[in-house]
């Protein structure tokens, strides 16, 4: 054991993080497609609202202070337990908002979700001091921890989910596999951050951590509920089978974004942090990790819209060949996002956690305008109604990055080559590909696409990198 110990990467290499965000993809996909096919759309419909209502209490809170304390330079323990003794009062006001809104939201939806938003809401302790640890896991940059939560524990709520599922379940096998996650994480981090909370509460302490907290808490609370909501409101308009085929539709992209923004933020947050006194140092280092974003992010998403049709008739089967459309919009929508590099993380470095809030809120008001004005009634609206917030982002984020960095666009592109050139190949050859393969059967075509996108990618890209690691993934 010990010699397989040795060949390992160090606890601190960023190969973890790019274990962690492949097994982060992989499980995505297992979990939710596969426990989705199992019990059918209707009852994925119901489990998705639950679950959406849920995830949108638990995200801020689980990330309430864990940005500060990553940023915050001369981070003391009463920083730390400080922020814990008030995460934990407001898991305690999420449990009591969703116990009491249930009844509510499963009026509103009429869908029968109150006993499953109220047996979620008890994850909520258990989720925020997971995601605190974690917090206090990537300062210290100790990258396989991170991944173990997902290489070890994803398995372990993948199994639980698709258990409860052939056992009949229905809609409580999503819920199932995410109490599964949050405990197996809760437990892992607990015994090895190495950290524990001592029996401190100051107010100062807290004030020095809520200017860059309190504008990041709202950011995250927009980021990570906009969807949930978005998802809320729309079965407020269909019916639950068309939610589900959204769902679906959203997750297959979610998938590659978790694998973009995984890696990206995983690497940038603690390092950017580290440089937010050295600004030419900082701009070489967000000019490497926007090159990182795009390398991944460019080509898994073109490669999703290509092979839509493949993907979701081999994963789902034919009642879900509503999602291919859909999936498709939503994928081409994301490209402009991965262009501007690891904004949010800029922010963060550097304090300026209103202006996440800022391009969080345009990217949450958009899309439910959309539904107030376009009253979608299929899945392809919904999808049109979300690209809208996807595409109005970007420009005025990459417009005021570019200033604060004080770089220029042709700085930018300079990093970008690679990835726009190689993204570019890849869809002219696998689009021929895929109209020439369009008679043969799902898994043969899907193969063949995919192995020829690939290796154009590589082929296109290696050159123009010099044979080297890109430099964001190179050890420190």
């Amino acid at each position: 054991m010990q010699r397989l110990v040795r060949y390992l990467p160090a606890p601190a290499s960023p190969a973890w993080v790019a274990a962690e965000t492949l097994g982060a993809a992989i499980a995505a996909l297992v979990g939710l497609l596969f426990v989705a096919r199992i019990i059918g759309p209707q009852a994925a419909g119901i489990g998705a609202i639950a679950a959406s209502v849920f995830l949108t209490v638990d995200l801020p809170i689980s990330a309430m202070f864990g940005d500060s304390l990553l940023q915050r330079r001369g981070l003391e323990d009463r920083h730390c337990s400080s922020a814990f003794w008030t995460t934990m009062g407001a898991s305690a006001l999420g449990i009591l908002l969703l116990w009491f809104g249930a009844p509510f939201i499963a009026a509103a939806t009429g869908a029968p979700v109150t006993g499953m938003i109220r047996a979620l809401a008890l994850l909520l302790p258990f989720s925020a001091t997971a995601g605190m640890l974690s917090s206090l896991v990537l300062r210290q940059r100790r990258y396989r921890l991170l991944a173990l939560r997902v290489l070890l524990c994803q398995p372990i709520a993948v199994g639980a989910g698709v258990l409860a599922a052939l056992a009949g379940a229905g809609p409580w096998a999503l819920a199932a596999q995410q109490a599964a996650a949050t405990l197996s994480v809760f437990v892992l981090v607990a015994l090895r951050s190495g950290w524990r909370p001592r029996w401190t509460l100051q107010r100062r302490a807290l004030a020095e951590l809520w200017p860059v907290a309190g504008p990041q808490i709202l950011a995250m609370v927009v980021y990570n509920g906009r969807y949930r909501v978005f998802i809320i409101g729309l079965g407020m308009l269909v019916a639950e089978a068309v939610v589900a085929i959204t769902h679906i539709a959203f997750r297959l992209l979610e998938v590659a974004l978790a694998v973009v923004t995984g890696a990206a933020s995983r690497l940038a947050m603690p390092r950017l942090a580290a440089l937010q006194q050295d600004r030419a140092a900082l701009a070489a280092a967000y000019g490497d990790l926007a090159q990182l974003q795009a390398l991944i992010g460019l080509p898994m998403a073109a490669g999703l819209a290509i092979t839509a049709p493949w993907l979701i008739e081999l994963l789902m089967g034919g009642p879900w060949l509503g999602a291919t459309e859909p999936a498709r919009l939503v994928a081409l929508a994301a490209i402009p996002g991965f262009l501007i590099g690891p904004a949010p993380a800029l922010w963060l470095a550097i304090g300026r956690t209103r202006m996440n809030l800022l391009m969080q809120l345009i990217a949450f008001v958009l899309p439910l305008l959309g539904l107030v004005l376009l009253r979608p009634q299929d899945a392809g609206g919904a999808a049109l109604c979300w690209a809208i917030g996807s595409l109005a982002v970007p420009p005025v984020q990459l417009v005021v990055t570019l200033r604060v960095l004080q770089r220029s666009v042709f700085w930018l592109g300079r990093h970008l080559l690679a990835p726009l050139l190689g993204t570019l190949v890849m869809a002219v050859l696998t689009t021929w590909v895929a109209r020439a393969l369009a008679g043969q059967p799902a898994p043969l075509a899907l193969l063949g696409t995919a192995l020829v996108g690939a290796v154009t990618y590589v082929l296109v890209v290696l050159p123009v990198l010099g044979f080297r690691w890109p430099r964001a993934l190179q050890e420190a």
